[in-house]
């Protein structure tokens, strides 16, 4: 509204001179030349100042100002891709400059760093806030911004702002995108005897890889991932051409010795001295039923099973891997109450294979002691507990997010009806200081 103001400023000048009267010489034409002579010397028209003031009031009344700052939350996005360079900075850095002078200006305002797990600073005025902007620091492996958001909007309600290097959130007052597209290299996945590379640019880019001390090339496809196999079990690896972030650049992977607490029982003792585990607690083995989701990592033996039934059905799974059921023949346990669930079926439904998280389910001992597929379902039990990854390893954060259009929150409104009162009373005393002559003053 306010390219209205000029135009309305220039309308009621032109009026105003328009409806004036004009001046005759009324003492004689030599005394009018004689006035002309004078020196001209322009008078304050106070009348017509009143009403430009007016007008002015007005046209800014119809924009609706705020009243001052409004208390404000921010977001800022402190996973790992913040910390890709953007010439001689960072773009985190990019985002407290932006951020910092509205921090400032915020009469009230929260704080919140958005990692894998969101961290909150205030309620209380910008200005002290500025302190744990400056100090924050990029490196986590995925930021969880709905999270973040949802944590600030608790502490404070306010317009929420969000700076990060991703698209803008859904929901958000304002969005403050910082980064440009940057050419990257980084390790993305480890395994045993394995690891992945992922590349950010828009072209294939070559990347070298040292691992046990020798150097190999692997060409990744632009905004894709590659492979580099035959490692051998555990290694460490760096990469050589890294590019824009350098978090990614080094990761390794091992194998450990897990602590299984098991019953002693000879079949048990023989397995888990195969499989290279030591007496501890990290593992449990338990023969029961289980009685709902285990805290830590359990495998539970049935006590009891029916009569052996063929698998007709498995369930996709990681814990299947390598391992032939259809056709095998199992005792159904016990069913477990939920969260567990079946993965493997007989006739009728029936479970033969239980999992949850943290948890594998098998019939008896007894059942399964000298079938192959017990010590490959322990195995692939045990694997992620005794896999120990080291690096950033995140794919989404190696590949450089791409922000949005940056915009900000309107701020609410407020001035405008003291404005609109404020040109009304200008306006009365505009009629009560010009009013012709022989009228009574308008009654109030």
């Amino acid at each position: 509204m306010l390219w209205l103001l000029l135009p309305v400023l220039l309308l009621v000048y032109l009026l105003y001179r328009a409806r004036r009267p004009k001046v005759r010489p009324w003492a004689g034409v030599w005394l009018w030349q004689r006035g002309r002579r004078r020196r001209f010397r322009p008078r304050l028209d106070l009348r017509l100042l009143l009403l430009l003031l007016a007008a002015a009031l007005m046209v800014l009344a119809l924009e609706d100002p705020p009243l001052g700052p409004s208390p404000m939350v921010f977001v800022v996005d402190a996973s790992a891709s913040m910390a890709a360079r953007e010439g001689a900075r960072t773009r985190l850095d990019l985002a407290k400059e932006r951020l910092l002078p509205l921090l400032e200006r915020a009469p009230e305002a929260v704080l919140v760093r958005a990692g894998e797990t969101p961290q909150a600073f205030g309620p209380a005025p910008g200005v002290a806030l500025r302190g744990r902007l400056l100090e924050m620091e990029a490196g986590d492996r995925e930021a969880d911004l709905e999270a973040a958001i949802a944590l600030g909007r608790r502490l404070l309600r306010a317009p929420v702002v969000v700076a990060t290097d991703g698209p803008a959130p859904p929901g958000v007052e304002g969005y403050i995108g910082v980064g440009t597209p940057q050419e990257n290299l980084g390790i993305v996945a480890v395994a045993q005897g394995f690891l992945a590379l992922g590349n950010s640019a828009s072209r294939p880019l070559a990347a070298r890889v040292e691992v046990a001390g020798e150097v190999r090339e692997v060409r990744v496809p632009p905004r894709g991932f590659a492979r580099l196999e035959g490692l051998p079990p555990s290694f460490s690896a760096r990469l050589l051409n890294g590019g824009a972030l350098d978090l990614d650049d080094e990761a390794a992977f091992g194998l450990r010795r897990l602590g299984v607490d098991y019953p002693p029982l000879p079949a048990l003792e023989r397995l888990f001295r195969l499989l290279g585990a030591a007496p501890g607690a990290e593992v449990r083995v338990r023969i029961g039923v289980p009685e709902g989701a285990p805290e830590r990592p359990t495998l539970y033996l049935a006590p009891t099973g029916g009569p052996p039934t063929p698998v007709l059905l498995t369930a996709p799974h990681p814990l299947l891997e390598g391992v032939a059921l259809l056709g095998e023949k199992l005792p159904p346990p016990p069913r477990p109450p939920a969260p567990w669930q079946a993965l493997a079926e007989g006739e009728e439904g029936a479970g033969l294979l239980y999992f949850t998280e943290k948890g594998l389910y098998l019939p008896p001992l007894e059942a399964v002691q000298e079938r192959p597929l017990f010590p490959l379902l322990v195995y692939n039990f045990l694997k992620p507990y005794r896999e120990v990854r080291s690096g950033l390893l995140s794919p989404g954060e190696t590949l450089l997010p791409t922000p949005e259009a940056s915009f900000l929150p309107r701020n609410p409104g407020g001035a405008g009806r003291f404005l609109a009162l404020l040109a009304a009373l200008v306006l009365l005393l505009e009629v009560l200081l010009f009013r012709p002559r022989g009228q009574p003053a308008p009654e109030g």
